[in-house]
């Protein structure tokens, strides 16, 4: 599985584009630029002769980008494998988006890239160039491609006073990314969603490197917390079990991994989670009579089971991976 079609929605707003095309009218919605989220990508309308600086910079001199509160990034070249300049291009514009609330970087599509091959430096200097900034969703890894036996973290450990919400999808999520993200101070974090991924396309962190996101005091507001797409999912589910930082959250998702009944399992022995509002967990590999227990287990959650998968053989697939 891979991400099939474009976002539609993104921060509560209708996702609308700004045309490649220079031949092309800007969208009615630079009236309002507020009320949509923008999304510049420079293949959306099968045009290629910009790059993403170029189509930024008409962007910028095309809709009133003081008033922009969401951006969605895109391909920023024909070919989404090539370096990419997003990050560096956004901050040197910074002062031009300073009500930039939400943002998307590379949000590719499966035609454009698959998740393991997108290139995405790292995102310090966004968060330092950005300080409104409340939302940051991330498509992508520095080992996009398998650039180097060596890559630098997607994070370097940061601090960022107003980052509530934080999403990282991957095909696979390198350790040194995991733990440098452990380390980091957002003390207005709500939501928290990370795509852990599969060893060979990158994803190598181990559950103790998972540990200090289970701590109670790491993330103080924390409410929503992602662990998923995880060859270790049972690993990950037992340890979530007797997490300090459970006891806080409205929802745990555990989803598109590779959850089966000792994982499931594990959660029953735990600790309850009849306080949570949602548990995630489609696409598993549970048995019918493990499902059935942990609806009977919680009743009051709303818990997400479908998308039961067939291990057939015995090999269990994550649902993002390649």
């Amino acid at each position: 599985m891979s991400f099939y079609e474009h976002i539609t929605e993104f921060a509560g707003r209708p996702v609308v584009d700004f045309p490649a095309d220079p031949e092309r009218e800007t969208p009615a919605e630079a009236a309002d630029p507020g009320a949509v989220a923008w999304r510049l990508d420079c293949g959306k309308d099968g045009y290629y002769d910009r790059d993403f600086p170029e189509l930024l910079a008409a962007f910028l001199d095309r809709v009133p980008s003081a008033a922009v509160e969401a951006l969605v990034t895109g391909q920023w070249l024909e070919w989404g494998e090539d370096d990419c300049t997003v990050v560096d291009d956004l901050v040197a514009v910074a002062d031009r988006l300073p009500a930039l609330r939400s943002l998307f970087v590379c949000e590719l599509e499966d035609e454009q890239s698959q998740p393991s091959w997108i290139y995405v430096p790292q995102l310090n200097p966004l968060l330092n160039a950005f300080p409104n900034l409340a939302e940051l969703w991330v498509r992508g890894t520095p080992e996009g491609m398998a650039r180097g036996a060596d890559p630098e973290p997607l994070i370097e450990p940061a601090k960022h006073a107003g980052l509530r919400k934080l999403v990282l999808q991957s095909g696979g999520l390198p350790a040194p990314t995991v733990r440098a993200l452990a380390e980091c101070e957002f003390p207005e974090l709500t939501h928290l969603e990370i795509y852990l991924g599969d060893p060979n396309y990158g994803g190598d962190a181990a559950v103790e490197d998972l540990a200090p996101f289970l701590e109670a005091g790491r993330f103080p507001r924390l409410r929503y917390l992602g662990l998923k797409d995880s060859v270790i999912q049972d690993e990950i589910a037992a340890a979530v079990a007797r997490a300090p930082i459970v006891a806080q959250l409205e929802s745990l998702d555990l989803a598109l991994g590779a959850l089966g009944d000792e994982g499931a399992a594990a959660l029953l022995a735990g600790q309850p989670l009849d306080h949570l509002r949602t548990l995630d967990l489609h696409h598993h590999y549970l048995s019918s009579a493990m499902q059935t227990r942990l609806r009977q287990a919680w009743p009051g959650v709303e818990i997400d089971l479908s998308d039961g998968q067939d291990a057939g053989r015995g090999r269990r697939y994550i649902a993002v991976a390649e």
